[in-house]
């Protein structure tokens, strides 16, 4: 099939061509236009599929406009399929510009003699009650429809009710006595009471209205019990309790009493169910006693029989909750506590649900403890029961998730308290490795269990150790490939801690190498490089890149071949004697900068569209920058012997009043130097700005770099003079960059080179002496020595979170490549459009909070110029985006003296000192955007949008005689 291709995201369907908007919105009108019902069908299921991937509201607004005609013209059948866009398009609803004629289409249908067609009108005007929550025409049409004698009517009726409620504070109210009236009712049957009760949820917008569907409620639970009327009518006083919260304690009461006196089965579960969402309001809205009262009802639940073993897992579920609290882990850790003996009773229970539950509870009551310097009452039961735990769910897939509630447990205590991480890393050891020889353990078990040793062991130093010898039999005889990865993470974490490859573990790990797929082989050269491990690294890339079919895929594993051979390089020991040992250390980092060049084309070769690869490039292109900056530190260290300062030094001190000059040119090549580290500590930081999807321990990593930059040009300073001399003498703190093995090696890394550095002798005072200087050679000696092992972010290989800003700038020129043409004295009405897109995990690490979009304005004489000028206009702009959606106005005077730029976003107007100058010309317009996420923090990774405008003068008008 020429021209079909498979798009990555999906957005395109089965082997559907790529197309623009405006060619997809014009083969679906075609479709709409068809006199073939199926084809009509097919067209409008594939408008929320084109919502998606177009959510322009001009596209969305003249897609909604021709459903609704079809809507109003067409059968009900087609009304069905409306119907179902709109609902599966909610989110793009509130993008309809026209919503009067939207609604005028849609409504003409209410007159139909046909109840159906009602019916369906009232569904779909309840569909998109979010943007007309106030039209008192569709309210009395929905209030009228309630009295009809069409059931299918009346249950459209009742859908359209419940919609507009939740939107509408005076639907609500207004509809509040109808409602309770019919309920009342005798003639309303009692399917159609089951249907009415859901919508007393949405009455809370006062308190008269709030308490009249209290005490409505309360006569339902009375007059009706019924296990269905009780369910539906504990979950709208729950839900309107949830809503106004002061009811928060009169509800748990009820539901308590219902959980306490009530025989059925199915009450007691729907009561817990309710309390679990009640419990996830908050402790404190809970009255006290109640937490007890809970304890108390369900102390008796720890017999046999099923359905007591179920309620008891549900009242654990609510305690879980709870205990996520401060409030209840304070309350609750006194020994003798009725919660801690009802979790220790319940934790040694044969069922494995229960007993990981109420572990679970312990192990938080536990951690609060620690953390608030407060005794911890029982620790001992419960690291002996976790440890129980651990080894009895190993044993059984079936446990596969309990396991890992345990484990993450136990990771937490031992967060908390470090003094526990050498008792769990031998439970869980001699769990991985004896379940082998028993042949009850599969793969998943295997995996969880290493994660957690993985866990564990970076949080103490050498906490795994012991573990060694087990780990490298393990390695011999496993048979599953993952679990062999895992094991060779878990050494290359220990041996990270400072430690050098001994014959055996190299031969382990090597032969593990050849006995794996390319891409497990991968996968450890990855996990190799991120502990620092790059000798290994670079023998699997190189084996690896000849295997692949992808040439970009070559390439990728080229460019990681050079990187991490460039840093094994750098990791060989250099000579003893000092005079050897500098010459060898710079070529060991000439021979880095090399290979580093090399990695940085081939990382260029491999991106595509699809994958940019835009981290890896910068990350790698900074680390090149950041080895030149100091091999020429260390050419400028040596040139103080073999350059002595000239004879006319002493004109040159007084001329520049800098006595320094009097040293000659190592002076300004060291503050070249410091220069260059500066601007090196600059770009880290652009690029952590510019890593919004990045995990906080790939942050971290561009951070300790960047800690490390500025500490050598504070350094450097401090012997040649410099602005920042004083900055890390007045700030000597202990460096911590997390609880991670690779980031502890950075730290260490950093306070090494603080402590070889030259001493500091006075505010905005230096010294030039061979001392000070060698104090800047044996920093230099460090960084490119064996004990600077650089650790690879994650972020380097993979992103877990994914989002991207997608700009739209009008007005475009007609012809593409053509510049737009604005007469000179007029403004320009420049509008920005953009849409968020998210990965399958939004916002896992962060989220977007606001959008910030510039607009800078470059003058003729400035457009390829790359300095700034008074006369380049910057504007900019901070939007909140509505459902992944933002847009944005600005009226730009171009060509006019002394004019202002308006900024235009909500109806909110904002005037602008724009400064531009009175020729015409050509100018360019680029239009970029930075995300600020909820903490204010701005990142500078959107896209840039150019738009080339020429500015012209309008001919004079002839005057007549």
């Amino acid at each position: 099939m020429i021209g079909m291709r498979m798009n990555a995201f999906n957005d395109t369907g089965l082997g559907e061509p790529e197309q623009d908007a405006n060619s997809a919105l014009i083969e679906l009108d075609k479709g709409l236009r068809s006199t073939k019902i199926g084809e009509q069908c097919e067209a409008i299921v594939r408008f929320p599929r084109l919502f998606e991937k177009y959510p322009f509201p001009i596209l969305i607004n003249s897609s909604l406009l021709k459903l609704a005609e079809v809507f109003r013209t067409g059968s009900n059948f087609l009304r069905v399929w409306v119907l179902r866009v709109c609902q599966q398009s909610e989110k793009h609803l509130d993008k309809i510009l026209n919503v009067d004629e939207f609604v005028r289409r849609i409504y003409s249908v209410i007159h139909s003699n046909d109840p159906v067609a009602r019916a369906l009108t009232l569904r779909t005007l309840g569909s998109v009650a979010g943007i007309i929550p106030e039209r008192q025409q569709v309210h009395h049409s929905i209030r009228r429809s309630l009295d009809s004698h069409d059931s299918v009517e009346v249950e459209a009726a009742i859908y359209a009710a419940q919609m507009f409620a939740a939107q509408s504070k005076l639907f609500a109210v207004s509809m509040c006595s109808k409602i309770s009236d019919m309920i009342r009712g005798q003639a309303t049957p009692a399917s159609m009471k089951l249907q009415l009760i859901p919508i007393l949820q949405y009455m809370h917008h006062d308190t008269f209205t709030a308490s009249m569907v209290n005490e409505l409620c309360m006569e339902l639970l009375a007059s009706y019990p019924a296990v269905e009327f009780v369910r539906v009518t504990l979950s709208a006083l729950s839900t309107l309790a949830s809503a106004t919260l002061i009811d928060v304690p009169q509800q748990v009461a009820l539901l308590l009493r219902y959980l306490q006196d009530d025989p059925r089965l199915t009450i007691k579960r729907h009561a817990l169910y309710l309390l679990h969402s009640l419990a996830r309001r908050g402790a404190h809205l809970w009255p006290q006693g109640a937490l007890n009262n809970l304890i108390e009802s369900t102390t008796t639940l720890l017999q046999d029989g099923a359905g007591n073993k179920d309620l008891l897992i549900r009242t654990l579920d609510v305690i879980e909750v709870l205990s996520q609290s401060a409030v209840t882990c304070d309350a609750n850790r006194e020994e003798g506590n009725p919660l801690l003996s009802l979790c220790v009773n319940a934790c040694y229970s044969p069922d494995p649900f229960i007993a990981v539950k109420a572990i679970t509870i312990l192990a938080r009551v536990a951690c609060y403890c620690y953390e608030e310097n407060l005794p911890a009452y029982g620790i001992q039961d419960v690291v002996s029961c976790l440890e129980s735990l651990i080894v009895l769910l190993a044993l059984d897939d079936k446990y596969l998730h309990q396991l890992k509630v345990c484990l993450r447990s136990t990771v937490k205590l031992c967060r908390a308290q470090p003094s526990h991480c050498s008792i769990f890393v031998d439970a869980i050891g001699s769990t991985l490795f004896n379940a082998h020889a028993e042949g009850s353990q599969n793969e998943k078990q295997a995996l969880a269990l290493c994660e957690a040793l993985g866990a564990i062991g970076s949080l103490g130093e050498n906490a795994l150790l012991p573990l060694l010898p087990d780990i490298l039999i393990k390695l011999k005889q496993t048979i599953h490939v993952h679990t062999k990865v895992m094991l060779c993470t878990l050494l290359f974490q220990m041996v990270a801690g400072g430690y050098e490859w001994n014959p055996e573990c190299l031969e382990t790990v090597e032969e593990i190498i050849k006995n794996v797929d390319g891409w497990a082989k991968y996968r450890i050269a990855r996990s190799a490089t991120r502990y620092g491990h790059h000798t290994i690294a670079t023998q699997i890339f190189r084996s690896l890149k000849e295997t692949v079919a992808s040439e970009q895929l070559h390439f990728w594993l080229s460019g990681l071949e050079l990187v991490t051979k460039a840093e094994s390089y750098l990791m060989e020991k250099t000579e003893e004697v000092e005079s050897k040992a500098r010459v060898y250390t710079v070529e060991k980092l000439n021979g880095a900068i090399a290979r580093y060049a090399s990695a940085c084309a081939s990382l260029k070769a491999a991106s595509t569209p699809l994958r940019s690869l835009q981290f890896a490039s910068e990350y790698s292109k900074l680390r090149c920058e950041f080895l030149q900056a100091i091999v020429q530190l260390l050419h400028s260290c040596r040139s103080l012997c073999t350059a002595p300062p000239p004879a006319i030094t002493c004109t040159v001190v007084l001329t520049t009043k800098d006595d320094l000059q009097r040293y000659g040119r190592v002076t300004n090549q060291l503050r070249k130097s410091a220069q260059e580290l500066k601007n090196c500590a600059e770009n880290y930081q652009k690029l952590y700005q510019s890593a919004f999807d990045a995990d906080p321990g790939s942050l971290t990593n561009i951070r300790a770099l960047q800690e490390i930059c500025r500490l050598l040009a504070n350094s450097v300073e401090r012997v040649c003079g410099g602005t920042g001399i004083q900055t890390y003498h007045q700030t000597e703190v202990n460096f911590n960059f997390g609880d991670t093995v690779e980031m502890r090696q950075l730290a260490r890394c950093c306070t090494e080179l603080r402590r070889l550095a030259p001493t500091y002798i006075g505010e905005n005072k230096a010294a030039l002496s061979h001392s000070r200087i060698n104090c800047l050679v044996s920093q230099v000696m460090l960084l490119a020595g064996p004990k600077m092992r650089l650790p690879i972010p994650r972020y380097y290989f993979q992103a877990l979170q994914a989002t991207s800003v997608k700009l739209s700038v009008s007005p475009q020129p007609r012809v593409l490549g053509e510049p737009v043409s604005v007469p000179q004295g007029s403004q320009l009405a420049l509008k920005v459009e953009g849409v968020l897109r998210h990965g399958r995990r939004a916002s896992l690490y962060r989220s977007v909070a606001a959008v910030c979009i510039s607009i800078s304005t470059s003058p003729p004489s400035k457009i390829n110029s790359d300095q700034k000028d008074s006369n380049v206009n910057e504007l900019q702009q901070t939007v909140t985006p509505h459902r992944d959606f933002f847009a944005c106005e600005f009226l730009l005077s171009l060509g006019s003296p002394g004019t202002t730029a308006t900024t235009t976003c909500a109806n909110n107007t904002t005037n602008v000192n724009n400064n531009m100058n009175s020729s015409g010309g050509q100018y360019q317009v680029t239009a970029s955007a930075s995300i600020l996420d909820k903490d204010g923090n701005v990142w500078k990774c959107g896209p840039r949008s150019t738009l080339q405008v020429r500015v012209h003068e309008e001919p004079a008008k002839r005057k007549l005689p």
